[in-house]
């Protein structure tokens, strides 16, 4: 009897002692992330798609929208980069704080989140498996869109549950249209938030069929079409764009190896390609885990509780589905276009644990969680060790060692790129060089449209560099242009996969 006292005891003060500091380590884990993502991406050069997204958050309005509209994202990011920039600078730690703080604000709406659904205890355990995800960690340095959608995405959760659960009439009204703002916001952002929105709606649809509400006439769907409403000056753009081909080139089919894929780079981040005998034990293991504790979790969660959890677990079955069936198709599958969606995975990972933990004594589960959560740990690792490692091209971004290897930029002096890739990528790290490219046709489309028609593109540099006493030539694999006649070479430097090789007129 004295022994279930002091359980009781305990057990409250332990509540009790969640619920007063629940928040401090939100806080905290939202601050470790954004140390984390801050120290990974000031070791990292700027590549092609960060500088991509410097270059057309530089341009004037009416060119920023103009550009965006012939390549494969909308235009909401980069208005937001040109705003941020225009307070705290063009500088690399100014660019990357962006995302950096967009994913420490990730962290705090999913345990926000969270603490809604399940409660403060299982907000707490879940946190670390929140806070050490190193698909979330990936994209929260990058200067793209992709850790803002994520987000969006999941305060756009968070406002959805509260309107749901709510029973104030105005206030419901006032969340549904932030949610369809949100919705659009996201859609504005990258058009692949889309596979998000429909996973809600799944979910809403399963929600009001479960308890026989109706669905046309719910104020959720008349959240849809007002998000669809706001989409529509943009709309006319996203048909065009679907048929630029300007995804083509890095998208692919949903197979089992890239299904696998999509674990082994979030639990130990590593493409399947690269893992070792024993890391794929480890990426089995993580499976299997993740299995037996998410059916342990439904078979001990309240009937409150449940529609929370098929929430999270449609926030990743469903666009993952919506993926391989397209694929069939045409491929669409872009690791980095699912990072928004990968996150509600780590929340579903942290909560099913939490639950199938909870009041139970059983070491070998909490040697199970544990061990999970050194995956994280080592994938977080193996992210700082790896980078910004380009797994389309296989290639480690060095931009910023080969421009810091050119000496001098000055009238008499050019720095030719191979293609406009490397342009676009050398702009950042060399703005006050004269950067000229190379390319057999002036007018260019989707990434390379903002050098469409350039005055400092070449065709021949056998004969427009005549006059030109230094030149600096930047390229990947082997040097395919020819050099005027007078040219000596006199210095070759190779940094990862780019090479820059020095000639002066003799």
């Amino acid at each position: 009897m004295v022994n279930k006292i002091f359980k009781n005891i305990f057990k409250a003060n332990q509540i009790n002692w969640i619920k007063r500091n629940f928040l401090p380590f939100l806080i905290l884990g939202s601050v470790i992330t954004f140390i984390i993502c801050m120290y990974i991406g000031l070791r990292q050069s700027v590549w092609f798609d960060e500088a991509f997204s410097i270059m057309i958050a530089k341009k004037p309005l009416s060119e920023l929208i103009r550009l965006t509209s012939v390549d494969t994202h909308p235009p909401l990011y980069y208005l937001i980069l040109k705003s941020w920039a225009g307070l705290f600078g063009w500088g690399e730690f100014a660019l990357r704080s962006l995302s950096a703080l967009a994913a420490a604000g990730v962290v705090i709406f999913s345990g926000l989140l969270v603490k809604r659904a399940f409660g403060n205890r299982t907000a707490l355990v879940s946190l670390p498996f929140i806070v050490f995800a190193p698909f979330l960690l990936r994209y929260g340095f990058e200067i793209r869109m992709y850790a803002i959608v994520s987000l969006i995405g999941i305060v756009a959760t968070y406002v959805l549950v509260l309107a749901m659960e709510t029973r104030s009439g105005r206030r419901q009204w006032l969340l549904y249209s932030i949610y369809a703002i949100l919705v659009a916001l996201g859609v504005y952002m990258l058009y692949y938030s889309v596979l998000l929105w429909f996973a809600h709606l799944i979910w809403l649809t399963y929600v009001a069929h479960k308890n026989k509400q109706p669905i046309i006439k719910s104020k959720w769907m008349i959240a849809y079409i007002g998000s669809v409403i706001l989409f529509l000056p943009w709309l006319p753009t996203f048909l065009r764009q679907i048929t630029n081909g300007a995804l083509a080139p890095i998208s692919q089919a949903l197979t089992i190896d890239n299904l696998v894929g999509i674990v082994s780079f979030s639990t130990v981040y590593q493409p399947t390609w690269q893992l070792s005998p024993i890391i794929s034990l480890v990426v089995l293991f993580a499976i299997i885990s993740i299995v037996y504790f998410s059916i342990q979790a439904f078979k001990h969660i309240s009937r409150k509780q449940k529609p929370y959890l098929m929430l999270l677990a449609f926030y990743v079955l469903v666009p993952i589905s919506i993926i391989a069936v397209v694929s069939i198709f045409r491929p669409m599958y872009v690791e980095r276009y699912i990072s928004h969606i990968i996150i509600g995975g780590y929340i579903f990972l942290g909560v099913v644990v939490a639950l199938s933990t909870y009041n139970k004594s059983s070491m070998i589960e909490w040697a199970v969680a544990g061990l999970l959560f050194a995956t994280l740990l080592f994938g977080t690792i193996q992210l700082s060790q790896t980078g910004n490692f380009n797994f389309q091209r296989l290639q480690k971004p060095t931009v910023n060692d080969v421009a810091g290897s050119i000496p001098r930029c000055d009238d008499d002096s050019i720095v030719l790129a191979a293609g406009p890739y490397e342009a676009i990528e050398l702009s950042y790290y060399l703005p006050n060089c004269q950067l000229h490219f190379y390319s057999k046709t002036a007018e260019l489309s989707g990434g390379y449209a903002a050098l469409s028609n350039s005055r400092l593109r070449t065709a021949n540099p056998t004969t427009q560099f005549i006059n030109t006493k230094r030149l600096a030539y930047v390229y990947y694999g082997q040097p395919e242009l020819e050099m005027p006649l007078s040219f000596k070479k006199i210095d070759e430097k190779t940094f990862g996969s780019m090479h820059v090789a020095t000639f002066v007129d003799n």
